[in-house]
């Protein structure tokens, strides 16, 4: 298990905005698996102790913010959407717009669109 990374946690505090119970849940949040598909990335998620300190409110929402993620080796970026079931944060997919992917972020900037 590891830590989530500067980018992961800049976009789960965009969900935080709409639905500001998450926040308690970011400490017991650990990325399980990183999976690099050629054309995208799934960052699944897993809580560690949260059993009687979280509240898991009955949400179910594809989230995405209107941003693109400028990277130098994609021309037209990324997209993503973090996936909350039952009120837990299960993953952020990373999706390109039809280029191949290493899965490396690098530099980055978020782009509003």
């Amino acid at each position: 298990m590891e830590q989530l990374n500067n980018l992961e946690l800049i976009l789960i505090n965009g969900l935080i905005q709409k639905y500001p119970f998450l926040k308690s849940h970011i400490p017991y949040l650990r990325v399980k698996e990183r999976k690099i598909t050629g054309v995208g990335m799934y960052v699944n998620f897993e809580y560690i102790n949260s059993e009687q300190e979280l509240n898991f409110e009955n949400i179910n929402a594809l989230f995405s913010g209107e941003e693109k993620i400028q990277i130098k080796s994609l021309k037209k970026g990324l997209g993503y959407v973090i996936d909350l079931t039952d009120g837990k944060i299960l993953y952020i997919e990373f999706i390109t717009y039809n280029e191949t992917w290493n899965g490396k972020f690098g530099d980055y900037k978020i782009i509003e669109e």
